[in-house]
This record gives structure tokens, sequence and C-alpha cells, in this order.
């Protein structure tokens, strides 16, 4: 469950992203966040796994504030929380299957990534996505 409880959030330029927000979705739920530019989805967005962080209120996942997360606790929370962007930011020059098991990252260590070396239960995630394709399958 993520609960906004009047969040709030100004820019360090004293731009308003959000004004107390109050919003509610429960696990399962399937939620559309439609707004004209500017009207702050992304931001709304973007504080769910603190790559904005909210001036005020509390920002709840599974009942925890996640406003105050730092450090370690931030990085775990992020790998909790699956993103899918608007700009998928792929890697061209790698295969689909790479590029699906990029979203593991934080799950891997640094030299692991590096080497390709990832744990068998990722790529059965990867291979198992029905995103990826036979041709992406080969080159892992």
């Amino acid at each position: 469950m993520i609960t906004f409880k009047d969040v709030s959030l100004v820019y360090p330029n004293g731009t308003q992203g959000l004004k107390n927000i109050n919003v509610e979705i429960n696990e399962g739920e399937f939620v559309v966040i439609v707004g004209l530019s500017g009207a702050g989805k992304s931001t709304f967005i973007r504080s769910i796994n603190r790559m904005v962080t909210p001036t005020n209120g509390e920002l709840l996942v599974n009942n925890e504030d996640i406003i105050p997360k730092k450090g370690k606790d931030l990085r775990n929370l992020r790998t909790s929380i699956g993103m899918i962007f608007q700009n998928y930011n792929l890697v061209n020059r790698s295969s689909v299957i790479k590029n699906t098991i990029s979203g593991r990252l934080g799950h891997t260590g640094t030299l692991r990534s590096i080497f390709n070396l990832y744990p068998k239960e990722d790529k059965k995630l990867a291979y198992d996505n029905p995103e990826t394709c036979s041709y992406g399958r080969k080159s892992l």
C-alpha cells in the first residue's frame, strides 16, 4: 500500500511541485495519473521511490514513512520499488535480455554486474518476462 498524507514538495528554487496530496493506493490497485503538463504527475511518481524528496507530510509504503530514509535504507527501498519510465533508457548495444536484467542491478554486486555474472534466479526472472524476445536470450 502507498499512502500520501498531506504531502507537499517545494523545490530549492521555490517552485511548488506537490501541494497537500492525500492519496491511498491499495495493494493490487491499478491507478492512472492524469493532468496537464507541469501539474506534478512526474513529481508525484518520482516521490514514491524518493527520486525527489517531499518537503512536508508523510509518504507511507507498506505503513512505513519513507521520507526520512537515507543511505543504505534508501537504496534498499529503491530495490523494492519497480519503476518504468516514460523513456525506457535502454542501452542500444545491449541485448533485450541484458536490458531486462538491468532492472535487478540493485540486487547484484558491482563486480558481478560488470562481468555479467547474474544469479540464476535473476536470469530466470528475465527469461520469464514476456517482453524479452527469443533473440535476446542467446547473448546473456
